[in-house]
Formats: structure tokens, sequence, C-alpha cells
């Protein structure tokens, strides 16, 4: 019967990011205890209370474009589209085209990228982040961050995670490969 969940869970799953699974599949057939743990962890992804929906889903392209995960990249650009955010905005977030980002959403971009990467301008960035959001924006920023970062370790584990991916806006066709910028 449990199966039958995991199975029903990995499908929704694909259904709402419309990319392959098949790393939860995997997981399940070698621990279903991990996978209904990665299950419940990503919950966390979409808490959103103190952030606007466009800086969230920013933030969590930025992380993800650090790591490097075509895919995992993909997988946020469609959320972040059927959650309403400006293709526009989603487009400029997932090629890098930073000066095509208001002021908030640069900033919301540079702040994911720097911390995901572990650069020093984190620091400068946080008091900016927090003065802007305050600390429950702060944390949610952190949580965003972590938990997206959570995949492509785990995709990267289980021999899944793809680099240099194409994203895919709208049926355009986009090159997102971060070439390890750095946050501005």
């Amino acid at each position: 019967m449990k199966g039958f969940f995991a199975r029903c869970a990995v499908t929704l799953q694909e259904r709402m990011t419309g990319e392959s699974a098949d790393h939860m599949r995997d997981i399940h057939a070698g621990s279903p205890a991990v996978f209904w743990r990665l299950t419940l962890a990503t919950a966390l992804w979409n808490h959103q209370k103190a952030l606007p929906r466009d800086i969230s889903s920013v933030a969590a392209i930025a992380a993800l474009r650090s790591e490097d995960c075509g895919p995992c990249v993909q997988i946020a650009v469609n959320m972040a589209l059927k959650q309403g955010v400006s293709p526009a905005i989603v487009r400029a977030a997932a090629t890098g085209a930073l000066a095509e980002l208001s002021k908030d959403t640069r900033l919301a971009y540079d702040f994911a990228y720097a911390v995901a990467a572990s650069d020093p301008r984190a620091e400068d960035l946080r008091a900016l982040i927090e003065q802007h959001w305050g600390k429950a924006g702060l944390a949610e920023f952190a949580l965003v961050i972590a938990t997206v970062r959570t995949y492509p370790a785990l995709k990267r584990a289980m021999g899944y995670a793809r680099t240099c991916q194409r994203v895919t806006i709208e049926g355009e066709t986009l090159e997102a490969h971060p070439a390890r910028e750095r946050a501005a």
C-alpha cells in the first residue's frame, strides 16, 4: 500500500514540476524511509509569508544556478511560472540577465547566489535583505536557499544531476549555465 502512495507522490511531483522524478523512484526503491522524509522536506520550499512570490522564486533560481544543476533550475522556473511570477522575471533570473531585474529582485538574486556560492559578499547583502524584508524575510531567504540546494546534492549522489542544461520558458529554449558567475 505504501508503494502505491509513493508512486502517486512521484507522479504528482512530475506533474507539478514538469520534470522527471526518477531519482525519487530510486530513493524509494533503496529506502522508503528516506523517501518519505524527503517528501516532507519538499513542503519547506513552499513556505511563503514574509516574501513576495517573485522574490522567493528568484532566490530559488539563483541558488540553483550556483549549484549548476540544469534540471533543478528548470523545476524552479516551472514552479515560478505556475505560481504566477512574470515570465520576464523568470527569464532574467534563469539566464543571469541581471540588468533586467528590478532593484528588489536583483537584491534577492545577488544574495541567494552569494550565499549558495559561499561568496563573502553575502555578509554585506544580508544587512540589506534584513533591512528590506525584516528578520522574517531573512529567515525565509535562508529556508529557500537551503531547501532548494538539497536537490542538486541529492540528484548528484543518486547519479541524476546534469549540468549545462538549457532551460525552456514559454516554449523558448535559453542558455542558463551560470558560467560560475559571481554576485554583483
